[in-house]
């Protein structure tokens, strides 16, 4: 609890204590183990030491396998249940985890699954944190703390305002976008992905406009501010504002992104958490059948 608020005084009013069985409580605990949990800041609080953040998030864990014994022992025989934090990358939400979500809880009816939405950095950092046990986000700089199996492989696309002259064109190649005004996805990571593509084919994009909404992106282009490139796209090709816009693969064969399941390595996953990520698995076998997508399947 003191994790989470930051104060002993929040914490002490959030379990009906005093501050000084609370502070009492947090200097016991560190004696005990010999370690310093958490680093005393005027002004600021209590911050968790880097060992403190490892014992939290074995806490948390050990907390959240206590609940499902529970459930499962108060309900053997019946259909699994509990409840389970997944994370997922904000671009990816609209597209694909919403049904994901939806179709799990058809399947699934006693398994509440809590989404937490964010980019890529706050989705990683959630785990580290304890607050989601899995999640689905792209595998950019990955930390060698995460699991992350291959889901899906998603090429580049370049989006381009329907009346653009390449507009008709089945590929179009990026030597021939490089000039005119980009849109580019601003996002921490993502936007360093989009960019390694120009400068792997020794070409400088002209950067008009920067956006860390994906449909801002979207709607820029269907305005005729410039051109863009994405990775995921929407099934229809009109904007919030009515505009329209298409998608072409590019010619040069570059680097996709890989939707991955990603998972902390050195927490034992629940059966909730299993059970969600064969799920997941099944499902975007679908998905990427339906969108002509495909996997190349690996675990890092």
């Amino acid at each position: 609890m003191v994790a989470e608020c930051g104060t002993i005084s929040t914490a002490a009013k959030r379990l009906a204590r005093s501050q000084a069985a609370v502070s009492a409580t947090i200097s016991e605990l560190e004696a005990a183990l010999g370690v310093p949990i958490f680093l005393r800041k005027p002004a600021k609080g209590l911050v968790l030491t880097p060992t403190g953040e490892t014992l939290v998030l074995e806490a948390r864990s050990l907390l959240a396998h206590a609940e499902e014994f529970s459930s499962i022992a108060g309900a053997m025989g019946n259909a699994l249940e509990g409840e389970l934090s997944v994370a997922c990358f904000v671009n990816l939400a609209p597209i694909v985890f919403a049904r994901l979500v939806a179709e799990f809880g058809q399947r699934y009816p006693k398994i509440k699954v809590r989404m937490l939405i964010g980019n890529h950095e706050e989705v990683l950092q959630s785990m580290r944190s304890g607050a989601s046990e899995l999640a689905v986000t792209f595998d950019l700089a990955m930390p060698e703390q995460f699991r992350a199996i291959t889901l899906a492989a998603l090429p580049p696309l370049a989006v381009l305002p329907k009346n653009h002259r390449l507009a008709q064109a089945g590929k179009v190649s990026l030597h021939d976008l490089a000039a005119e005004p980009l849109v580019l996805m601003d996002l921490p990571h993502t936007r360093e992905y989009f960019l390694s593509l120009f400068y792997s084919l020794n070409l400088e994009p002209r950067i008009e406009f920067r956006s860390n909404s994906f449909e801002t992106v979207r709607t820029l282009v269907g305005n005729d501010l410039g051109y863009s490139l994405l990775n995921v796209v929407p099934k229809v090709g009109i904007t919030y504002d009515g505009g329209e816009i298409v998608n072409i693969p590019l010619v040069e064969k570059l680097r996709p992104l890989h939707i991955a399941l990603v998972s902390l390595r050195r927490i034992t996953q629940r059966r909730v958490s299993r059970t969600f990520s064969d799920f997941t698995r099944g499902f975007f076998k679908t998905w990427r059948d339906e969108h002509g997508y495909f996997s190349e399947s690996s675990s890092t």
